[in-house]
């Protein structure tokens, strides 16, 4: 068999650096860097079509005059006007000292920064006006004062809107709904705005969109992200006194928005029984709680045992509940060394972290088979029994089994939705690793896939290791793809292009290196390969 090979041609048009803000430029041909005088800027190529940027930087003051003011204040002054045939607004920080001065020159201006973070929000698909040029006045090497230029967004702000009793109460329960989930999707990837003020949220006919950036951070330590995500929250809710049942509705979605999978896992019912505490998801019997615990002795004979590893038991069965039968699985994780049980004496049971994993994932939008119930056994410090519960998923086939059913199939379509397959899973796995999610074991076996008319769904088991980090360290992102591409059966280097080309575009922080990125893949993929005896010498 020939070893696995790519030849990769990926467009460059959104290509980014691996650090920082940084990686959050538009590629050196479609920006424009220049210098006119003590002023030096930075444009969107679109944006300086058939203009010259000097005329801008020049005149820039007396735009911002003779525009329509927006806000004249002692930090900002922000005006409304028509460049380049573009209607845009400009904002500009105004110069407050020295010391002040000193300080953004090492920290950069808070210009450029709103830029950088607007060009962020946008590779995380989150509405914010599109930034199409800074400037920055200099005196020596100082940063005096910095100019933002985007593009003018209709629409209403967010402390207007709420308050406006000529629009339906309905309406705006809706439109609070929406920013919540902004700020939600905002707040998984680990940022915080930093002045999450009503004034700084526009409510157009698109939905929301989040305006003044330059307070907006990245975090690497949860301590910090937990406190600043919770100083956005009391800022986005201390002025929601429209009326009592608004801020009531925004405080319940804000709560439901920044759930951790502790939290969820407090809704699940407790119990003990017979050495056991149990989490049920829903009240069950006695008699079927029991059966549960002993499932291979189960003398109905209702649940039986199926094929899994070495070290698990696994048993299909159902359960009569409210009239009706659920098909579930129970997998019983077994001790695989000495060292495995010594290991546990001081990290959580193998079921406990599928179990966290299962509903973080559903968290963060993802699918794994809904989890009913977790059984832990132990004897003093000792966990020497653990179970983990779930739902049978409908109509869900391993990703192994659809392939191959795809690449043998020769009729009209089949190739089609074997290329639809890949990009949706491409697209799934993509979002997965944009949000900091490592699978543990990423092969296709431990991947369900449904088909939805013409949409796949995928459902990922054997979540024992899987973790989110608040930035995925790369060699676990390696392991992940890695472990994707050693499917090889039916599978074209075309089609691996094809599931590369649809991961990037949802991965700009990797598209930069991204030769680097396929030759590690190649490498690291040929080496298990040969490992296991799947290539020839």
């Amino acid at each position: 068999m020939d070893k696995v090979s790519i030849q990769i041609q990926v467009s460059r048009s959104h290509s980014t650096e691996c650090k920082g803000l940084k990686q959050y430029l538009p590629a050196r041909n479609k920006r424009l860097r220049t210098k006119a005088g003590s002023y030096v800027a930075e444009f969107d190529g679109s944006f300086r079509m058939d203009a010259k940027p000097e005329n801008l930087i020049e005149q820039i003051e007396t735009l911002l005059n003779t525009g329509q003011v927006i806000k004249d204040g002692d930090t900002c002054h922000v005006s409304r006007l028509v460049w380049n045939y573009e209607d845009v607004v400009v904002k500009r920080y105004n110069h407050k000292g020295l010391i002040h001065s000193l300080r953004h020159t090492v920290k950069k201006s808070r210009a450029r920064k709103a830029w950088l973070h607007a060009r962020r929000l946008g590779a995380l698909n989150i509405s914010t006006p599109r930034p199409v040029a800074y400037v920055e006045h200099r005196k020596g090497h100082l940063v005096w004062q910095s100019y933002l230029v985007t593009e003018y967004v209709d629409g209403r702000l967010l402390y207007d809107f709420v308050r406006d009793d000529g629009i339906p109460e309905q309406e705006r329960f809706d439109a609070v709904r929406k920013v919540v989930k902004m700020l939600d999707e905002l707040w998984k990837h680990g940022v915080t705005h930093g002045d999450l003020k009503h004034t700084n949220v526009l409510i157009t006919e698109n939905g929301p969109v989040l305006t003044d950036l330059d307070a907006m951070a990245v975090h690497r330590w949860k301590l910090l992200y937990r406190n600043r995500r919770k100083k956005d929250m009391e800022r986005f809710l201390k002025k929601m006194n429209a009326s009592t049942d608004l801020y009531d509705h925004c405080r319940s979605l804000v709560s439901d928005a920044t759930g951790s999978p502790g939290k969820l896992a407090d809704s699940f019912y407790k119990t003990r029984k017979n050495g056991w505490t149990i989490r049920i998801l829903e009240s069950l019997s006695e008699g079927n709680i029991a059966r549960l615990l002993t499932p291979g002795k189960d003398s109905e004979g209702s649940f039986t045992r199926v094929q899994s590893s070495d070290f698990t038991r696994v048993f299909r069965g159902s359960i009569e509940h409210n009239g009706t039968d659920h098909w579930l699985y129970l997998k019983q994780y077994l001790c695989r060394s000495a060292l495995d049980f010594a290991k546990h004496l001081f990290r959580p049971s193998r079921a406990r972290r599928a179990f966290n994993a299962s509903l973080m994932l559903g968290q963060n939008g993802f699918d794994a088979p809904a989890v009913v119930g977790l059984f832990e056994q132990r004897f003093g410090p000792f966990c020497t029994g653990n179970s983990l519960l779930t739902d049978q998923v409908e109509a869900g086939r391993s990703m192994v089994e659809v392939l191959n059913d795809l690449c043998r199939d020769r009729g009209a379509g089949a190739l089609a939705r074997k290329r639809a397959l890949i990009r949706a899973f491409a697209e799934t796995v993509g979002r997965m690793h944009a949000r900091g999610i490592f699978h543990g074991d990423l092969r296709l076996g431990n991947v369900l896939a449904v088909q939805n008319g013409q949409n796949w769904r995928f459902f990922f088991i054997d979540n024992e290791r899987t973790k989110q980090y608040h930035r995925l360290p790369s060699r676990l992102r390696l392991k992940n793809l890695v472990q994707v591409n050693l499917f090889i059966h039916g599978i074209t280097n075309t089609d691996r292009l094809r599931f590369f080309t649809e991961y990037l575009a949802v991965n700009p922080s990797i598209q930069r290196h991204y030769r680097r990125w396929a030759e590690k893949i190649i490498a690291r993929t040929n080496e298990r390969l040969s490992r296991k005896g799947w290539l020839d010498g």
